[in-house]
């Protein structure tokens, strides 16, 4: 009985924690639409990930001479810190006693 209770104790913890991730997540996807939504940020979206100039501008490529990767574009954090509490001594403990992960 002790042993289901804490799985499912964990089990909540853990859901919780991946919720706030979603709900992180979520937040910085909508600021990303609400930016989107308005003319200066259709423009830096269409220069930054397409390339697209404005008619009579000029282009200028700077490079070092070597080849580098453009970094990957982020869409949001998914994870979060785990704090002390969950990794504390007792919750390790009760871990190995209830073979919960």
């Amino acid at each position: 009985m002790l042993r289901l209770q804490y799985q499912q104790q964990r089990e909540k913890a853990s859901l919780e924690q991946e919720l706030a991730g979603l709900k992180d997540r979520n937040q910085t996807l909508r600021a990303q639409v609400d930016r989107l939504k308005t003319p200066a940020g259709v423009e830096e979206a269409a220069r930054e990930s397409l390339g697209l100039v404005k008619k009579g501008e000029r282009v200028y490529i700077v490079t070092d001479g070597e080849t580098t990767r453009p970094p990957e574009p982020q869409v949001g954090e998914q994870t979060r810190s785990i704090t002390a509490s969950e990794t504390s001594v007792w919750t390790k403990v009760l871990d190995a006693v209830f073979g919960f992960r």
